[in-house]
């Protein structure tokens, strides 16, 4: 199929369906697709957007159209688009959205919540959602505004379900956007030793909302912080907050116009991978609250499974929140966690058809979200692994007492489980 996620990529599919019209709606309507359930690919990076003998629904060959309103500053975009061409769109008006560190994502990261190194002040992607369109794992059409305080208790519901489990629920074909005002941004970004980084840390809890802190821990470890430019003096706060940890040139804090222009936070293929070799993934997210006087002990553990991980491609990783986040209330969308200062994620990787590899990542995985689960209780469901047998685990980590209400409007919008388990 050709996507960024080498083990989507690599399945044998069924086929793939390139097309939202009524022959879709009428196989969904007529339980027509074997086997369950109908994988989805917006932008490719998740690896569940392809599985072998599963059909794949292709939106980036369908769903492409984006449409700018500069009278409202909002957008519409088709979920065929990744993050990087709304980025792109939005730029000719001066205009940008809060999107994440990998411009290849698409409508998974904003439906799954959407976590930004600008969440802190300007809130997650699906803050900024006014409506929603797709197709019930019925085969119904339907379209969803952002309900208002008088909106009765159904179109809360539904709203609170399609903001964070879509997924489960229906199709997805396009949203409607808020768009904010371009704002320049200065960045750090450097390597860091342990100590080092569980000072950043520490320190980070108490930065204004402004500013972020992001790191990813592999062979070494990469620091990166972010700050919105909004005064004359955010280049010199922003190198306070470094200086306060370790002894950095003002050149190292870089000016840049917006988020499309940030680099990458970590590298796709470790420096001792042969490029050639296709290293499959899978990435597990977790949420918690400030980490305060456990982060010191928290990080000695880390250092220990890093030492033990099975390939050079396992990395723990972490995103900043807070902030607006904490201020504002969550609970009319299914991301439930609203007390989260902390999105760590945890990626294994093995090389294509090593199996005793792949066994030893995913254990190594396991084992690293049993080590911060005391203190990240929580799940972010950027990717799904209804594959894997903690499915259930981390469907109940993710929506906690929601989960059952999400369950009942399952039997109700797919009945036949034709979309992912819930």
């Amino acid at each position: 199929m050709s996507i960024p996620n080498y083990l989507a990529d690599d399945s044998e599919i069924a086929g793939a369906i390139t097309r939202v019209d009524e022959s879709l709606q009428r196989l969904l309507k007529e339980k027509q697709l074997e086997p369950k359930p109908l994988l989805v690919c917006s932008g490719g990076t998740s690896t569940r957007c392809a599985a072998d003998g599963h059909w794949t629904l292709d939106l980036r060959k369908c769903c492409k159209e984006i449409i700018f309103q500069p009278n409202e500053n909002v957008v519409e975009l088709g979920a065929g688009l990744t993050m990087k061409v709304l980025l792109g769109e939005l730029l000719k008006y001066k205009r940008s959205f809060p999107t994440g560190l990998s411009g290849e994502t698409g409508m998974g990261y904003i439906l799954s919540g959407g976590i930004s190194p600008l969440s802190r002040c300007q809130g997650l992607a699906i803050d900024q959602t006014l409506e929603i369109n797709g197709i019930w794992g019925t085969g119904e059409s339907f379209t969803f505004s952002k309900p208002n305080q008088s909106a009765d208790l159904f179109e809360k519901k539904h709203w609170k379900a399609l903001c964070g489990a879509a997924p489960f629920l229906a199709i997805i074909t396009s949203l409607k956007l808020k768009t904010l005002p371009l704002q320049p941004i200065y960045f750090w970004k450097s390597k860091v030793t342990q100590k080092e980084l569980s000072k950043l840390i520490s320190d980070s809890e108490k930065w204004p909302s402004s500013a972020s802190l992001q790191w990813s821990w592999g062979s070494e470890i990469t620091a990166y912080a972010v700050m919105v430019n909004s005064n004359n003096s955010s280049k010199d706060s922003l190198s306070r907050l470094i200086k306060s940890v370790r002894a950095i040139d003002d050149e190292e804090i870089i000016p840049i116009n917006g988020l499309h222009m940030l680099p990458n936070l970590i590298s796709e293929v470790s420096n001792k991978s042969k490029i050639s070799i296709r290293i499959h993934s899978e990435v597990l997210g977790i949420l918690g609250p400030e980490w305060g006087d456990y982060c010191e002990d928290i990080i000695k553990s880390l250092s220990s499974l890093i030492k033990n991980r099975p390939h050079p491609n396992c990395t723990i990783s972490s995103q900043q929140l807070g902030g607006f986040n904490e201020q504002n209330s969550l609970e009319s969308f299914s991301f439930i966690d609203k007390n989260a200062m902390w999105k760590p994620w945890i990626t294994a990787s093995w090389e294509k058809n090593d199996v005793k590899g792949r066994v030893e990542s995913i254990k190594w995985l396991k084992d690293v979200w049993e080590t911060l689960e005391a203190n990240c209780p929580g799940v972010h469901l950027a990717q799904m692994h209804q594959h894997l047998d903690w499915h259930q685990k981390e469907i109940k980590s993710a929506f906690g007492e929601w989960l059952p209400e999400l369950q009942d409007l399952k039997s109700i919008y797919d009945p036949n489980g034709l979309l992912p388990a819930l």
